[in-house]
């Protein structure tokens, strides 16, 4: 057998026919493995080619969010698989009050699955809502021409995509491409209407937030109201805050200027997609209305109404918003969700709160307690809950 010398390696025919036949087969291997990684970075990509190669040793694999259109949220959303028991289940008892008053926006993180908190009252509220929109539509919803692709967006978003992913048993898409609101009966486009304003009501009487869309006025480097859904306001006519930025909007709030309005509007521009925030406010109210664009609150000039010496716990409520902010991927505004929470104080006191309650009263800042009306119920509602 002959032998074959190449450099200090000696070789014979055997292993020459053996390893030059390997060597091509796992050369051939190498090029195909490259070329269907090639073609599946193309479809990931949206992209006909790729420079990913196997034959590159800095080789990377281009990640998907690099070009891959952005979402609204960092973590998933998982399908409430007993959605049908919402319908069974009482309101979150949010108890936000504390002994001590501090002004601050009080942030936590909100995880896309809490976007919308439903329960036994959804249906009765939708309900309410719809009246709401009929009766008042000017001071209920409200859109800028500048807000419409945002409304578009967040329209697509909800129906198409939010409600019917998360509670797939009370909402889904039908092969007609409608969305169909189980619980209401209600069927809707789930590609958005031409009409920003149709839009707005069909948002409007399918969850029960409020929604406020704030965009960002590069002149005036703030944030100014241009669109919104109000059927639960508190002591607010959005209609009448359209085109305000937010220190205008507050402008009657006491301390916001100097407490929050500069930490406010960093906020804004910091926060990023996908991290949405969540925070809760509250107040006493003397009544069960929901809509309430004035009344709630007690402004400077106005005369003072009489305090009256007695509260019913019945009649009296416990008004607990909670706030979700976050930011538009495409368009990159700004809109809060706003669900309203109302539990009678005869509740908070069987709780064993109603010291808690009482005390958290007092400590409001004193030209917060003006503000909230505590001028006017504040010793009844004490004392009642202390009783």
């Amino acid at each position: 057998m002959a032998v074959y010398q190449m450099g200090p390696i000696a070789m014979d025919e055997s292993f020459i026919y053996t390893f030059f036949p390997l060597l091509i087969a796992i050369l051939l291997l190498i090029y195909i493995k490259s070329k269907e990684a090639n073609e599946t970075v193309g479809e990931q990509t949206g992209s006909t080619s790729s420079t990913y190669s196997l034959w590159d040793p800095d080789r990377k694999r281009p990640a998907v969010s690099d070009t891959a259109a952005p979402t609204f949220f960092q973590e998933p959303i998982t399908p409430f698989d007993d959605s049908m028991e919402i319908l069974s289940t009482p309101p979150h008892p949010f108890r936000p009050f504390k002994p001590k008053y501090h002004m601050t926006m009080g942030l936590e993180k909100c995880a896309p699955n809490d976007l919308f908190l439903l329960d036994s009252l959804y249906p009765s509220r939708i309900a309410l809502r719809k009246r709401i929109v009929n009766e008042f539509p000017e001071m209920t919803l409200g859109a800028s021409q500048t807000c419409d692709t945002t409304i578009k967006e967040l329209y697509s978003y909800i129906l198409s995509q939010h409600l019917p992913l998360r509670f797939p048993k009370l909402f889904t898409i039908t092969a007609d491409a409608e969305f169909k609101n189980h619980v209401s009966g209600d069927v809707f486009p789930a590609i958005p209407p031409k009409s920003s304003m149709e839009a707005l009501k069909i948002l409007a009487t399918t969850v029960e937030d409020d929604i406020l869309i704030l965009q960002k006025e590069e002149e005036r480097e703030t944030y100014s109201l241009q669109g919104f859904i109000a059927c639960f306001p508190n002591g607010f006519d959005s209609s009448k805050k359209m085109g305000m930025g937010l220190n205008e909007i507050h402008e009657p709030v006491p301390m916001f200027k100097e407490r929050l309005a500069l930490s406010m509007e960093r906020f804004f521009g910091k926060l990023e997609v996908g991290k949405w925030v969540r925070r809760l406010n509250w107040t006493i109210s003397t009544h069960d209305r929901l809509f309430l664009p004035t009344g709630n609150h007690h402004y400077e000039g106005e005369q003072i109404p009489e305090q009256p010496e007695t509260v019913d716990l019945e009649k009296t409520f416990l008004r607990v918003e909670r706030q979700v902010l976050l930011r538009l991927p495409a368009s990159r505004d700004m809109v809060f969700f706003v669900k309203t929470y109302m539990t009678r104080l005869a509740r908070v006191k069987e709780e064993g709160q109603g010291e808690a309650l009482a005390t958290a009263i007092d400590g409001w800042p004193e030209k917060l307690g003006v503000y909230k009306k505590r001028i006017v119920w504040g010793e009844a509602v004490k004392a009642a809950l202390r009783a």
